[in-house]
């Protein structure tokens, strides 16, 4: 009888077990080996791809700025007065209408003094000073007036004068003689240049404020008596880094601006101060010399790579 070895068969089916993970295991790594090579070729392809955004820049730098308080009022001219007749009666007519131009001692209006039995002339109502009519307040003829009430109102419009109401705080930085400008709330030109006339030296208890008489020279009649003005007092002088208001963007509920950082556009959390013309103060989030990106940035976002013209 042949000789059969024991386990033969046994061994072989080991060896082939052996083969089939081999395989098995080659083919993993070179799977893998392949992702990992496809991989790298897809970064290196977008990396030669990458958008460059062609940008504007500035570095961050400060300048002294004015400090100053802004109050709202209503522009009179300077003087604004209001006529008071020297005798009672009652109104006649209108010599002057609103708006007419009265040299002083011009007569305004007539009235009639109204005296049982007795034939009077007319008695006019001259006006104090050179300047526009801006108020009559009678129309009705035979109303009656006193001295004791204005029968008209006479400005000299050359001359700007607001009176505002100012709060403590506001009252302890402001000085008679600082410089201020006037600038109309609803029309255009340029602000008028002035200064603060007098500030009240004591404060209402009762409102806790006080008055401040602002004055300036109505260049041009750029501004018109009783229309609404701004008034900005300068109240002294900082330093602080400027920035024009095209840097500054908003966005997600916070305030940014882009620097160049090595080549690419860093997002840079800011807060801001106060403005003057087209540039914003940077109160905290910059420091001097960091180049802020002007131009373009509305193009970027986080670690986008740039190119400064």
């Amino acid at each position: 009888m042949p000789c059969v070895l024991e386990g033969g068969s046994g061994g072989y089916m080991k060896m082939e077990k052996v083969k089939k993970w081999a395989i098995a295991a080659l083919i993993t790594f070179l799977a893998i080996a392949g992702y990992w090579i496809v991989h790298k070729m897809l970064q290196s392809s977008a990396k030669v791809q990458e958008k460059i955004i062609n940008v504007s820049s500035t570095a961050a730098a400060s300048r002294e700025i004015d400090e100053s308080v802004v109050i709202q009022g209503i522009a009179e001219g300077d003087p604004q007065i209001k006529v008071y007749p020297q005798v009672p009666g009652k109104f006649d007519s209108a010599v002057a209408m609103e708006g007419s131009f009265v040299k002083k001692d011009d007569t305004i209006l007539l009235i009639n003094r109204d005296v049982v039995a007795m034939d009077f002339r007319l008695a006019p109502v001259k006006s104090p000073i050179d300047g526009i009519v801006t108020k009559i307040y009678y129309s009705d003829k035979g109303a009656a007036v006193s001295p004791q009430n204005p029968v008209a109102e006479v400005t000299n419009p050359g001359n700007i004068k607001v009176e505002l109401n100012a709060g403590e705080e506001v009252l302890a930085g402001v000085k008679a003689g600082m410089a201020a400008a006037i600038k109309s709330v609803y029309g255009g030109g340029a602000p008028l240049k002035g200064y603060v006339y007098s500030c009240t030296p004591y404060i209402d208890t009762d409102t806790m404020a006080g008055t401040v008489i602002v004055k300036a020279k109505n260049v041009n009649n750029v501004i018109k008596p009783g229309t609404s003005v701004e008034t900005t007092i300068i109240t002294g002088k900082r330093r602080a880094i400027m920035l024009p208001e095209t840097a500054v963007l908003m966005g997600e509920g916070n305030i940014y601006v882009y620097i160049n950082d090595n080549g690419r556009a860093k997002k840079t959390a800011v807060t801001l101060g106060t403005t003057d013309g087209d540039e914003v103060e940077i109160k905290s989030g910059l420091t001097e010399g960091a180049e802020v990106i002007t131009d373009g940035n509305f193009k970027l976002s986080d670690g986008a790579k740039i190119s400064v013209k």
